[in-house]
């Protein structure tokens, strides 16, 4: 395994020592987190903004830290007999640490950003490319300055290739963990109003996913979403090969056709070569579709051939609150977007929900969509007049600015019994589970600070799901 190094290589990779008596000692992993620290973990404590890992130092060294990488020596008096590694700043310690395993790794590593869907994109990416290959790829949201850096070093030696996503607040992150992650491969897949609160427009959002592309190698490979205007551009002054993909203008993988399928998924037809390719996606929309692209292009770029994506896209599975259907006995069917949301993926949301037969009434759950900076209360209120012109039966606000869904929805007509805001998920799950009926639909979106999941596992309590 990569990350199974000595204490001394350690603390040359960071530019420091340590104690002869300990050079030999091997962490089993990395923890900045004495919570969530296990037995033999190297324990990095973090000077952040809320929290100082120095003062957890004791309870790592309780849990069984083998290892701590700290910047203040007096800091480990607490922990007398365990070693350690003095930096000057620990979370440069860890990006060192982590640049040094992914050089040390040297294979070919996908980069990937975006403004929505990214973390999906990456997931099917990943999941295309393990047929032929040993993929390994960052979990959940480990895509920032912290996250990013403890991915790495879980690396292992028979990893063949790596598909990272990396996520940014600002201008100049995703650069940083460019410099860190040394992609071959970039993809963006768009750029959108996400983030506002830290940029001051959308074209500020587009320097700043740009960033990974400026960053890739003079022979690296770019893929890019011909689509989207601004990451159109990002091929300008990039010396590297440029693969595009797209639905609605032409481009090297360009879907032509889409045949949707309601909760069953879609099927749709690429383009590439002069050849036509129909494929299947169990994932809900035609936006999957596009979430989809890159990851084909990429695996078709890796030498897999069309018949082998289509066989290893059959078997992809949605993610937890990330668009997975859930169907419950009583004829009720609850689709779980729950995991994050922003005005364009909410407003996709809803248009698919609003096409899909076969349903009685439509029910809107809408969390707060946060980091939205100053026009973010104007994006609520045209998500609530969306839903009401779609004719959501219920639009249930939680939450924040959340209170402009419903109220946009009442400006239009709506009564209050039909249009309600809560202030948590809680609130609204305890309201909405004595009133649904079979044969409901149910769209639960909401950013993750909202954990409008609440909801749902409310309805668990009243309702069985389908074997």
């Amino acid at each position: 395994m990569v990350n199974r190094l000595a204490a001394g290589e350690i603390a040359r990779a960071v530019g420091s020592s340590i104690d002869s008596a300990y050079r030999q000692t091997v962490p089993s992993g990395y923890s900045i987190d004495s919570r969530t620290l296990q037995v033999g973990d190297c324990f990095v404590a973090i000077q952040g903004p809320r929290f100082d890992g120095h003062q957890f130092i004791p309870e790592a060294v309780r849990k069984g830290a083998s290892l701590l990488i700290v910047s203040r020596e007096e800091a480990c008096r607490s922990a007398p007999g365990t070693p350690f590694v003095r930096v000057e700043d620990t979370l440069t310690a860890l990006q060192q640490l982590a640049g040094w395993v992914r050089r040390r790794w040297g294979k070919p590593l996908v980069g990937i950003t975006g403004s929505v869907g990214k973390t999906t994109a990456k997931e099917i990416a990943a999941h295309l490319l393990a047929g032929p290959f040993k993929v390994f790829r960052n979990h959940r949201n480990f895509n920032n300055d912290y996250g990013l850096p403890l991915s790495l070093l879980q690396l292992e030696s028979d990893h063949q290739i790596a598909v990272m996503e990396l996520g940014m607040s600002a201008p100049g992150e995703i650069a940083r963990l460019s410099c860190i992650a040394r992609p071959d491969l970039g993809v963006v897949t768009n750029v959108k109003p996400v983030h506002l609160e830290f940029f001051p427009s959308v074209g500020g959002i587009a320097r700043a996913k740009r960033e990974l592309i400026e960053n890739l190698p003079p022979r690296g490979v770019a893929f890019l979403n011909n689509d989207d205007a601004r990451v159109r551009k990002f091929s300008r002054n990039f010396s590297g090969e440029v693969v595009t993909f797209g639905i609605e203008r032409p481009a090297a993988f360009h879907v032509d056709r889409i045949w949707d399928r309601g909760l069953g998924g879609c099927e749709f037809k690429v383009r590439h070569r002069g050849r036509s390719h129909r494929l299947t996606s169990p994932l809900l929309g035609a936006h999957n579709v596009s979430n989809c692209l890159p990851g084909i292009a990429l695996a078709h770029r890796m030498e897999m051939s069309f018949p082998d994506i289509a066989a290893r896209l059959l078997s992809l599975k949605p993610g937890q609150g990330r668009g997975r259907p859930l169907f419950f006995e009583q004829g009720i069917c609850v689709v779980d977007d729950s995991y994050n949301s922003n005005p364009a993926a909410l407003m996709t949301m809803m248009r698919l929900l609003k096409g899909i037969p076969g349903y009685g009434r439509k029910i809107l759950v809408a969390g707060e969509m946060m980091e939205l900076g100053a026009d973010a209360p104007r994006f609520h209120q045209a998500c609530g007049k969306a839903a009401a012109g779609w004719g959501f039966d219920l639009i249930l606000g939680v939450r924040g600015l959340a209170d402009r869904v419903v109220a946009s929805a009442r400006a239009l007509g709506y009564d209050p019994s039909r249009s309600v805001f809560f202030e948590d998920a809680a609130e609204a799950g305890e309201w909405l589970a004595p009133r649904i009926r079979p044969g409901d639909l149910i769209l639960v979106k909401g950013s993750r600070g909202v954990r409008t999941e609440g909801v749902i596992q409310r309805l668990k309590e009243d309702f069985a799901l389908s074997a």
